[in-house]
């Protein structure tokens, strides 16, 4: 082999040498950390892309969606401290605040939040109704993690609720099909209600369900019982960026 064709391979090591370098694919995954609230959890996982926040399971009858039909803009899931804590399904000592730091820390991101000032003029859904009428961010899974007879479950969000709306006239029950979008509008403009995942498009909390616009409330949800955790239990709200 002639000098300069070796001077040629030398080079390309080297080359390739500074490329990847010594270590590079040793590199240690980001670290699982925990905080406590009270006597709740905030689990931050980021190799897994997803937030786990203790909660306590409440069932209040007399408020809507909880053991009958209604409706609703106030979160099915929220932090104590707020001041919409009554209407909450799954509450949690975590503050919102650290929940969406949380949340943004693994890459989960908003593309649209309406302040109030705009609230008038953007909610409902009509024939005026424009895509800037929607919150919009990363789509976000809402799961709940439980242990039943001794194994853990974990199972959707909505799968937990019914949705009821009116079609030709007629209510009809269907499935609940929400889209799960971070927003965190509530947490930019400080407003205490202390909602995290709301549906009807609401612009009070940080998740909420963009499948309608701002703040459309004409469908009904009901939880259904016979598949919920019970009440008083602690359970884990999981949730996990698509991205």
């Amino acid at each position: 082999m002639t000098k300069p064709a070796l001077r040629s391979i030398l080079f390309a090591l080297l080359c390739l040498a500074l490329t990847f370098p010594a270590g590079a694919a040793r590199q240690k995954p980001a670290r699982v950390t925990t905080a406590r609230f009270g006597t709740d959890t905030l689990t931050v996982d980021p190799q897994a892309r997803e937030v786990r926040v203790g909660t306590t399971v409440l069932k209040d009858c007399s408020q809507p969606s909880v053991c009958d039909w209604g409706r609703r803009f106030q979160a099915f899931f929220g932090s104590k401290e707020g001041k919409m804590a009554p209407f909450f399904i799954f509450s949690t000592e975590v503050n919102r605040t650290a929940i969406d730091k949380a949340i943004k820390s693994i890459g989960i991101a908003s593309r649209r939040q309406i302040p109030m000032t705009e609230v008038k003029q953007r909610s409902g859904l009509k024939a005026t109704t424009q895509k800037d009428d929607y919150l919009d961010g990363d789509p976000i899974l809402v799961s709940v993690r439980w242990k039943k007879d001794g194994k853990t479950v974990q199972v959707p969000l909505e799968s937990l609720i019914e949705e009821k709306i009116t079609v030709d006239g007629a209510e009809v029950i269907k499935p609940y099909t929400p889209h799960f979008v971070y927003h965190g509008t509530a947490e930019a403009i400080n407003f205490g209600s202390g909602c995290i995942v709301c549906p009807s498009g609401c612009n009070g909390g940080i998740i909420a369900d963009n499948s309608l616009p701002l703040k459309e409330t004409k469908n009904y949800y009901r939880f259904d019982w016979s598949k919920m955790p019970a009440p008083g239990s602690k359970v884990e709200l999981v949730l996990r960026s698509f991205k």
